[in-house]
């Protein structure tokens, strides 16, 4: 009997958050799941595994949603096969069994394949990438293989999934520009605001989003991008599923559109940047025109000079969006001290949001216990959470208060 098409069976996908954002992830791909853009065939259960959200039993097209909708993530992969291996001598075999011809278009195009062999198992991980590379008719490269392979052998299990994605998620393509100093990625932009926003279950009643240190506006587009709960499926970049023979195109184009709707339609709080740097603020510009093109209910205004010399004049009665990405290491000017910056950078927030007390959400990352120290003494905030992640192999601190 033959096995039923893909789009029919239920499957498992494992979808890997922005450095130090697990949590986060789990809690956005619960309200994606929750809150369809159609009716699924089955409904999915979502575990919670160490460094990995899995979403199993789910619909093969849900799947491809949750990929098209998630802010926090930096890959789904889809587990095409799952087989139980205790020599081998087997795995040939189960390899055999594995549908290549849903998955690649011909067998010329370059490959990525990561093996991991654990314990049980003496031989080199090598022997699975060739193995794999052997039942599949492809060729490995180190890199620019525009489909990427896992295979894992633990235990008694053996593992085959491929990323849905390719480029990783944080790579959005709504930018005209992407010059910056140590940027913080989208992802984990897209991580920090929802985690500022837990303050507050009424996202509508926030009427601006407030970003000083804008850089190329990460945090201000990401926020927006949170807000109207568009999604990477808004913009106009490849996946490697849309290669894929079993992934219905008409599915794909009907998923993105509402998603770019949604974008679209969107008319959120007011984004208001401030950046001292001018040649940054030509870039900050550039990527506000090419932002509202896809968010055309967008309204910004971009502050350039000195931040202290500023008051903040927020539009209409609504509650205050604050996010800060100040700068540390390269992108601080050398006679400067982070110290110094982190407390003046409290101080002026204590005082210039005082006549806006009781509408203010704020975020704002530190790069040291010390800068944290000196921000939290001078912010004298009446509630404040810290969050720990890594940016760039760097433990990161980001402060919420309200």
């Amino acid at each position: 009997m033959p096995e039923a098409p893909i789009s029919a069976r239920p499957h498992a996908f494992y979808i890997r958050p922005a450095p130090g954002w697990l949590e986060c992830l789990h809690e956005e791909v619960k309200s994606i799941v929750a809150t369809p853009i159609q009716k699924y065939k089955y409904e999915p259960k979502i575990t919670l595994l160490k460094g990995v959200v899995k979403l199993h039993r789910c619909d093969w097209r849900q799947g491809l949603e949750v990929m098209l909708r998630t802010t926090t993530a930096h890959d789904v992969e889809w587990m095409i096969l799952e087989s139980k291996c205790t020599k081998w001598s087997e795995v040939e075999a189960i390899l055999s069994r594995v549908p290549w011809d849903e998955v690649l278009p011909d067998r010329t195009v370059p490959v990525h394949v990561t093996p991991n062999v654990f314990q049980g198992f003496t031989t080199h991980s090598a022997k699975l990438r060739e193995l794999l590379c052997r039942a599949a008719q492809v060729e490995h490269v180190s890199e620019g293989g525009e489909f990427r392979f896992k295979i894992e052998l633990k235990t008694d299990f053996l593992k085959i999934s491929v990323s849905l994605c390719g480029e990783p998620l944080y790579k959005r393509g709504y930018k005209a520009k992407l010059t910056a100093t140590a940027p913080l990625p989208e992802h984990q932009a897209a991580a920090c605001t929802r985690w500022v926003l837990e303050q507050e279950k009424n996202w509508s009643s926030i009427s601006t989003v407030f970003v000083p240190f804008a850089g190329t506006g990460t945090l201000g587009f990401e926020s927006l991008i949170v807000l109207s709960g568009a999604g990477v499926g808004s913009f106009m970049r490849d996946f490697s599923c849309d290669k894929f023979p079993c992934v219905s195109e008409a599915t794909m184009r009907f998923l993105r559109r509402k998603l770019q709707e949604r974008l679209q339609n969107f008319s959120g709080p007011k984004l208001l940047f401030n950046e001292i740097n001018p040649e940054a603020c030509l870039v900050l510009k550039e990527n506000t025109q090419s932002f509202s093109k896809l968010c055309k209910g967008m309204e910004s205004e971009i502050q350039e000079g000195d931040l202290f010399l500023d008051r903040l004049v927020p539009d209409g009665d609504g509650k205050i969006l604050v996010l800060l990405n100040p700068p540390y290491g390269d992108r601080l000017a050398k006679s400067s001290s982070v110290t110094q910056l982190y407390s003046r950078l409290g101080k002026f927030l204590r005082e210039s949001l005082k006549p806006f007390e009781g509408r203010v959400l704020g975020g704002c990352l530190c790069p040291d216990k010390s800068s944290w120290n000196h921000f939290l003494q001078e912010l004298k905030a009446k509630s404040a959470e810290t969050h720990h992640f890594t940016h760039g192999g760097k433990e990161m601190r980001l402060v919420r208060w309200s």
